[in-house]
């Protein structure tokens, strides 16, 4: 069961890099498949690996045709006119002072589209959004897409993950049905009371967005630095109604069964199925309010399967459980190998079962529940490297201080308080004091241990020698023999963890022209420096791209030094990160807003043979906005870069008199976006360059790059890249040549919709 458990996931997990859905690769695995199953029947001697090779086809086609079907529903154009909707919301809204999100499945649309599933963002509505409401709306629709750089979050993987077939903004919307009186409102109904119930007796907004996402699985309250807070701990699995709070749940469920059984058993009655039968009802009930979210199904899976399991527990073994397990969960939904959800929790608990077997659990449950910890740090670490380029040293610990806090004290205390408010008021006001004072430890631990940060050990870009190298050192070391060498093979595997070489030589270097949206930020590096131009914005919730971009691409590189930050002007689109770069690295310092070291003609300076001078502004004063930004030539013996920020036609003619040889360049980072008020005719000439890089959100509202000015480049004989189409744009420079890459066009993906798309124009 096992092995052929482990040849469907391998069988499923194709779709983590398969670049596109080319049915010619269903039709051919099918064809294997067949002629697989007539030599399996007429063949005497089937050997075991025909059919985990088979399984393996299996899973491999019944992913393709799920994963081909989700994707036959996306939307793949923009519509140039708005488009009316008709549906109904679906799952608890997302309120936010300036806009509600919220999904919209799809009951009827006027265009010719398959959608069934809407994101949708209704700004500066005074409209209240329920689930189980039927709304028309007018929609600007757009298809789903992302920032697409290193080690960033994958928004567009994420929205395809949930079914999402496009976003959309609401520009008009008319109410049709306040209910719809199915099941799915009544529940939903219940978990905006609970909400209600948890807010009206609970003061702080921290601990109602913590209590919110314990109970109904509501994580939208949850700030954007309480979510880095979790995830930097490696505790972000408490707020995700997942394993832990299933399982928690269905114990809870257990030991109610086991007691009514006391009290009501009979010699016919079976304790074991008693108690299973209570396990599984508990976590139903927990799973169907917390919204049955993906997650949370997987989680039910897992405790019906072990829980059942227990019930014949002579007849299944763990293992045997794990693996029914897993197949339910890949069979019910193939995709779920897109999560990294779904790889930690089945992970962790084959870590625990292979480190234990043939051992006996701790008798001191106190000591094997910090041995766990440790264990499954070990045992995940491959993983955590793989998603995230790094392992935190602090995760066993805080686990260790946090876990029983939240599951032996919160959680329990969280669902005796909504079921005292049932019936007193006073009882389960006192009881959320104790909960929201529970909290507050809770956020006080984490919040101390945040500030350990050197716990965090980095990796850089990883490649699968390393992954396997990684996975060897965990097996030796979860082993119960071969103590004596384990040592030895962890001082043979460190090397790995310390930052390697950029491969960069004396007089090459490396642009890396960030994908931010609507904005800039630009990485530099040579041999022994990094540089790092701009940061793109930053937002009133938090979010940034300095958080959400620049520093993920910065671990994924293995980069722990910072030698320079210049900011190229005020606006928020480039400088927006600023705050958040400078308290990683504390760099030196450039801008033109007189709040750091000036970025100003004639500063220059050199590093591994590479020159950078700064061109404009020649004085600081009067501050101009986009025609003060810092010009900044990169160069090297015989290849040169030009980064213009958002300069215009007037600074361009300055710069054509005042330096009309020192701004020719084999690479131009287009100035402003691309917008019309910039790239004139006689600066592109006198430029000359081969390659022109523009940095701009994907169909955005100021219609950048301008269609003129692309085509000017174009008629110029210039290959134009954009980040809105292309992602994350590198440029690699030795001291002969000059190379443009696309990180999109390097990483591609069947989830990413092409972005050479209609333009509502």
């Amino acid at each position: 069961m096992f092995l052929y458990a482990l040849s469907f996931l391998a069988g499923t997990s194709q779709l983590l890099w398969l670049p596109q859905l080319h049915i010619i690769g269903l039709y051919l695995s099918l064809l294997i498949v067949f002629v697989s199953l007539v030599y399996a029947v007429y063949s005497k001697n089937t050997r075991p690996f025909l059919s985990y090779f088979i399984v393996f086809l299996i899973g491999f086609s019944y992913a393709f045709v799920v994963a081909q079907s989700h994707k036959a529903h996306q939307l793949q154009v923009i519509p140039t006119q708005l488009v009316t909707v008709t549906g109904r919301v679906w799952e608890l809204p997302d309120v936010t002072p300036k806009k509600t999100k919220f999904l919209l499945i799809v009951d009827n649309l006027e265009e010719d589209f398959s959608i069934r599933k809407l994101l949708l963002n209704w700004y500066e509505t005074e409209k209240t959004i329920k689930p189980g409401q039927v709304w028309q709306f007018k929609l600007k629709m757009k298809p789903i897409h992302a920032l697409y750089n290193p080690g960033a979050f994958d928004y567009s993987k994420w929205l395809f993950r949930q079914g999402i077939d496009a976003t959309a903004t609401v520009k008009e919307g008319k109410l049709l049905e306040k209910f719809d009186n199915s099941l799915y409102s009544w529940v939903n109904a219940i978990r905006v009371k609970i909400a209600g119930v948890i807010k009206k007796h609970t003061d702080s907004p921290r601990v109602v967005s913590l209590l919110t996402a314990l109970m109904i699985g509501d994580k939208s309250l949850i700030s954007y630095e309480d979510s880095q807070l979790f995830q930097n701990t490696g505790t972000a699995h408490l707020i995700a109604i997942s394993g832990l709070h299933i399982g928690l749940i269905a114990f809870i469920g257990l030991l109610i069964g086991r007691l009514l059984f006391l009290v009501f058993s009979t010699q016919q009655s079976n304790r074991f199925i008693f108690e299973a039968i209570f396990s599984i009802g508990f976590a139903l009930v927990y799973a169907v309010l917390a919204g049955f979210s993906i997650p949370t199904i997987r989680a039910l899976v897992m405790v019906i399967v072990f829980a059942l399991s227990y019930a014949f527990k002579s007849q299944i073994s763990r293992w045997q459980a794990w693996s029914i397990a897993l197949l339910v969960v890949l069979v019910f939904d193939p995709l779920s190998v897109l999560d990294a959800g779904f790889w930690f929790s089945f992970s962790a608990v084959a870590v625990l079962m292979y480190a234990y077997s043939g051992k006996m659990f701790e008798k001191n449950k106190f000591l094997g529940f910090i041995k766990a910890q440790f264990i499954i740090l070990i045992g995940l670490m491959p993983l955590m490297v793989v998603v995230f380029h790094q392992f935190n040293l602090l995760t066993p610990i805080a686990n260790f201080l946090v876990l029983p806090l939240a599951s032996l004290l919160l959680i329990p205390l969280l669902f005796l308080a909504l079921f005292a408010s049932l019936f007193s008021y006073s009882v389960a006001h006192f009881l959320f004091f104790v909960v929201e004072k529970t909290s507050y430890l809770f956020f006080l631990i984490l919040d101390y241990l945040s500030e350990f940060s050197y716990l965090k050990i980095t990796m850089p870009s990883y490649n699968p020698v390393y992954i396997l190298v990684l996975v060897l050192m965990v097996i030796v070391l979860l082993l119960p023999r071969l103590f004596r060498w384990k040592p030895v093979v962890v001082i043979l595997v460190a090397p790995l963890f310390f930052s390697a070489s950029n491969g960069l030589g004396q007089g090459a270097f490396k642009i890396h022209v960030l994908d931010v949206g609507q904005g800039l930020s630009i990485l530099v590096q040579t041999k022994n420096h990094c540089l790092v131009y701009d940061t793109g914005a930053s937002y009133e919730s938090g979010f940034s791209m300095a958080k959400a971009v620049v520093l993920p691409l910065m671990q994924s590189y293995g980069i722990n030094k910072l030698d320079t930050l210049i900011l190229s002007h005020a606006d928020n689109d480039h400088a927006g990160g600023a705050d958040e770069i400078i308290a990683k690295f504390n760099p030196k310092v450039f801008d033109v807003m007189g709040q750091f070291q000036t970025c100003q003609y004639p500063l220059s300076w050199q590093w591994n043979e590479v020159s950078f001078e700064v061109l404009s502004p020649l004085e600081l004063l009067p501050y101009m906005g986009n025609n003060t930004s810092c010009v900044l030539k990169i160069s090297s013996d015989k290849t040169s870069v030009l980064l213009t920020a958002d300069i215009e036609e007037p600074v361009e003619y300055r710069l054509l008199s005042l330096f009309p040889k020192k701004i020719i360049s084999d690479v131009l980072i287009v100035p402003h976006h691309g917008s019309k008020t910039s790239s004139s005719q006689d600066f592109l000439t006198q430029v000359s360059p081969q390659y022109a890089i523009n940095s701009s959100g994907y169909a955005n509202q100021f219609h950048h790059p301008n269609k003129t000015i692309k085509a000017r480049y174009l008629d110029n004989q210039v290959s134009f890249y954009d980040t809105q189409s292309n992602g994350m744009l590198s440029i690699e420079v030795d001291k002969n040549s000059v190379k443009v890459t696309s990180y999109l066009n390097e990483n591609p993906h069947f989830w990413h919709v092409k972005k050479s798309l209609i333009l509502t124009q």
